[in-house]
């Protein structure tokens, strides 16, 4: 069996790495990530996507999210309600609307509520992935709470760069997994390594 890492040694790990991740070196996986998930099917059929907003050395979505707006696509992002522990979800029609909220992370200036099952793609972030879909987050909780109520069948997809995945993450019952990630190497389909993982 193999040795499975705790998560706050895999965050701890991943997220000094990303910090230090120079610009030059990540703008280009940027934009290989950014190709990649729109020329995925999922991505080229969703009306509705739900895009986090980045920060910190995150997989950059600003400009997906414009290229999404140009393309007549409806994008909504997370609010954080901190009181109550859940995400709101907010339309957004221009990057401009944005400005620093809870834990720093840009959110619209105006909420304009939106309900979940209008969403047919969630792109969600995290620190550290493996390939069967299991997910280090921020700790908070606050994105395996959402998934949990969003509709069956919605795919979940994952931005990281091929250094945040790791051999394999503890999970337990509360975890949601995603269904695939994008990395600037390739798309990993989590679907397929755990259907083998069971036989």
């Amino acid at each position: 069996m193999a040795w499975l890492y705790p998560k706050d040694i895999i965050r701890r790990d991943i997220l000094t790495r990303r910090s230090t991740q120079k610009g030059d070196i990540k703008q280009p996986k940027d934009e290989a990530i950014k190709k990649r998930l729109m020329e995925l099917p999922e991505y080229k059929s969703a009306k509705t996507i739900l895009f986090y907003v980045s920060v910190r050395g995150e997989v950059r979505t600003y400009d997906m999210i414009s290229e999404s707006l140009t393309k007549g696509k409806k994008i909504l992002v997370p609010l954080a309600d901190v009181k109550n522990k859940k995400l709101l979800l907010s339309e957004l029609d221009n990057l401009n609307d944005l400005s620093p909220g809870s834990f720093g992370i840009p959110e619209p200036k105006h909420l304009h509520q939106m309900d979940i099952k209008s969403v047919d793609l969630v792109i969600v972030p995290g620190i550290a992935f493996d390939k069967y879909g299991n997910r280090v987050g921020y700790g908070t909780g606050f994105y395996d709470r959402f998934l949990k109520k969003i509709s069956k069948g919605v795919p979940v997809i994952a931005l990281g760069y091929d250094f945040q995945l790791v051999h394999e993450i503890p999970s337990n019952k509360m975890d949601v997994k995603v269904h695939k990630i994008v990395t600037e190497k390739g798309v990993v389909n989590c679907f397929k390594f755990l259907k083998a993982k069971k036989k």
